[in-house]
């Protein structure tokens, strides 16, 4: 073995020079000889060469001092593979043969160096005889450490980012947090090498944390730390203190917070709280058994990653809160309209029958006729608000068919005519001669008519006028209501089909309503399609309403049957059976005004015992009565064979749809909300009768 450390180097033009020049200069052969040994030290790349006639492999200064070896210690290929890192010794191996059978040798691999581990970059041209034997051969190594650490921090960057926004994506789409930060947190521990992770879960006022999830540790105990206190081990203490905690070289350092990690064998640990607008969500930490401490960027991306995690989380909550802020509300607003509708049902009935008999005083029927139309005000409000909240949740389903609308308006005209005669407010109709067909829902497209008329009403003084007009624009069919009422403000213009939204609260305005109405209108038009838009040149001009709907394809019109119910036989017998005796009572004078005969039991015991001697053909059933409830009851009487063929009809100030469900599945013919009308009556009475 030889070290060429002493050599001089001469390029073929300087050996020319110094033999045409006479004797070499050993100054100037020095010099450069110098300059190749510093040129190789900046550059880090040392050299070397093989000589397979003498058997000796030279290496340079520099190659000494990137391999840490002694210098001039020899050299053989053995102690070459020696140096090199375990992981990468064989594939170094394997390309040096393929370079002994004539394949190029240029190949990137770790050595250990004093104990540390270097990257080198390897690269050598061999020479071979006549006859294919290896003859010697020349090569460089050059220490690419420093490169490689930027090319594995650039590495690492990119994986980072894109870890980072895959969690922020797919926290931001996550309706199930827990199950994510399993998944999630696995990825972040592979990510930065970890053993460990725990998520705990904050009771602020338990003031102790819940464990959520976890992972590097057996269920068993997870099981006896699923509740750690605040200020108990590190998570307690960041739940306590709101701040992060870093420990390192735990097995060394003697810390009471560390005892419980430290069972678990953990050497460097990091917790962080989840924290959102300054309350405490609870905690994200990560571990290793492997390495004493964390790098500075792996700290960060556990700080970025437990950022994520608590805005989803603090996401996930307030959408929790506003879900069950709705559930109370609609749960309020079905109360509401039940308790309001319980009084409103005798009440109604009762006026109905003055009504038939208020010969004998005669300011009687003025006022029985005012006291009617408040109630059916009242009624109207109410099935407006239930219809908003209905419709909100999904809970309504069109019935579509082939609908004329002009056919629709006289009926919407008909039903608003007495409002718009008593409030002194003039009302005009225009619809063209012939049919105008849209796919809708008759009930609803008349409910949305007849909204907008009594939404004009309300908002005109008597001596106005309210026009309503129709006709066909390309494929939509048109129909607007105008008004000469109080107008609307421009900065109220885009708010009138918001849920509560009134135009004029003044205190005279005593009709105002509840500002539903016009909600309901646009929820129910975009239901079937179309559009609705208000317009108004200012307070005291008045307002226009323009609804668009998409014509009907199809080109013929269907025959409708407009004739109404039958009227019921005078024998018809019926029981009411409702534990609100003055509803049920008003009820049965109701029926006997309309001919039939009826009797009233008030729960559902009594009920069955009155069906059983009455025989009625028509039962009208409350559901929510002490004992045995409505349900039961319809099922007793349909355990008789008279009960199999009577018409059972719920009567209930419950309206929503899950409870129409139910009513049809426990066997009711049909679902009459409270207060019923007459026409609700006569159609029950005709369900039989037909």
């Amino acid at each position: 073995m030889q070290n060429t450390s002493e050599l001089r180097a001469r390029n073929p033009a300087e050996d020319r020079d110094i033999v045409s020049k006479g004797p070499p200069d050993l100054h100037q052969i020095a010099q450069q000889w110098e300059n190749f040994a510093r040129a190789q030290e900046l550059g880090q790349i040392g050299w070397w060469r093989l000589d397979t006639t003498t058997n000796v492999l030279t290496w340079s200064e520099e190659n000494y001092r990137i391999f840490g070896a002694p210098s001039g210690k020899p050299q053989t290929y053995q102690t070459f593979l020696d140096a090199i890192h375990p992981a990468d010794r064989q594939a170094v191996d394997e390309k040096w043969g393929a370079a002994l059978r004539g394949e190029s040798y240029d190949i990137e691999h770790r050595i250990i160096a004093n104990g540390q581990v270097k990257w080198v970059r390897e690269k050598a041209t061999l020479e071979f005889d006549e006859t294919g034997a290896l003859r010697g051969g020349f090569g460089i190594t050059q220490d690419i450490t420093d490169r490689k650490a930027v090319e594995q921090a650039l590495q690492w960057s990119v994986r980072r980012n894109e870890l980072l926004t895959k969690t922020a994506a797919r926290l931001l789409e996550t309706t199930d947090v827990q199950g994510l930060v399993d998944q999630l947190c696995a990825e972040v521990m592979a990510f930065l090498e970890c053993d460990v992770f725990f998520n705990f879960l904050a009771d602020e006022q338990a003031k102790r944390l819940r464990l959520n999830a976890c992972a590097g540790i057996p269920r068993g105990v997870a099981e006896e730390i699923e509740w750690l206190d605040f200020g108990v081990a590190v998570c307690g203490c960041v739940a306590r203190d709101r701040e992060r905690v870093i420990a390192e070289n735990i097995g060394a350092v003697v810390d009471e917070r560390t005892t419980l990690i430290r069972s678990f064998g953990i050497e460097s640990y990091c917790c962080h709280p989840l924290m959102s607008q300054g309350r405490l969500i609870g905690t994200l930490s990560f571990g290793s058994r492997s390495r004493p401490s964390f790098r500075e960027e792996e700290i960060e991306v556990m700080q970025a990653v437990s950022n994520l995690v608590a805005m989803a989380m603090a996401r996930l909550g307030m959408e929790q809160a506003l879900r069950e802020a709705d559930r109370r509300k609609d749960e309020f607003l079905a109360t509401l309209a039940h308790e309001l509708r319980n009084p409103l049902a005798p009440i109604r009935s009762g006026l109905q029958v003055l009504k038939s008999d208020s010969g004998a005083w005669p300011k009687a029927s003025r006022i029985i006729e005012i006291m009617a139309r408040q109630v059916d005000h009242i009624v109207r409000l109410v099935d407006d608000l239930m219809e908003v909240s209905r419709i909100r949740n999904g809970k309504i389903a069109l019935r579509l068919e082939r609908v004329d609308l002009t056919a629709v308006i006289r009926q919407a005209v008909e039903s608003c005519q007495q409002v718009m005669e008593a409030s002194g407010v003039a009302l005009s109709v225009a619809t063209p001669d012939t049919p105008l067909y849209v796919e809708g829902d008759s009930v609803r497209l008349s409910q949305i008519v007849s909204n907008l008329l009594n939404n004009a009403a309300k908002y005109t003084e008597a001596g106005g006028r309210v026009e309503i007009a129709a006709g066909r624009l390309n494929r939509w069919a048109v129909l607007s209501v105008e008004d000469t009422g109080v107008g609307i403000p421009k900065e109220m213009l885009p708010h009138v089909f918001d849920l509560f939204a009134q135009v004029d609260r003044t205190l005279g305005r005593a009709q105002g309503g509840l500002g539903i109405g016009l909600a309901l209108v646009r929820k129910l038009v975009t239901l079937h399609g179309g559009e609705v838009e208000a317009q108004s040149r200012g307070p005291g001009l008045g307002s226009r309403f323009v609804l668009r709907l998409p014509l009907s394809k199809t080109a013929a019109a269907g025959a409708s049957d407009e004739n109404g119910p039958s009227e019921a036989s005078t024998t018809k017998r019926v029981l009411v059976i409702d534990d609100n005796r003055d509803a049920a009572v008003s009820m049965s004078m109701l029926l006997e005004t309309l001919g039939a005969s009826a009797r009233v039991a008030s729960d559902g015991e009594s009920g069955v015992a009155a069906f059983e001697h009455f025989h009625p053909g028509l039962v009208f059933l409350d559901l929510g009565m002490p004992g045995i409830d409505g349900f039961e009851t319809a099922r007793r009487l349909r355990a008789t064979p008279e009960g199999r063929a009577a018409t059972i009809v719920a009567l209930t100030g419950w309206g929503g749809e899950a409870t129409r469900a139910r009513t049809r599945e426990a066997g009711f013919d049909l679902h009459l909300t409270k207060p019923a009308s007459v026409d609700d009556v006569r159609k029950a009475l005709a369900f039989r009768a037909s």
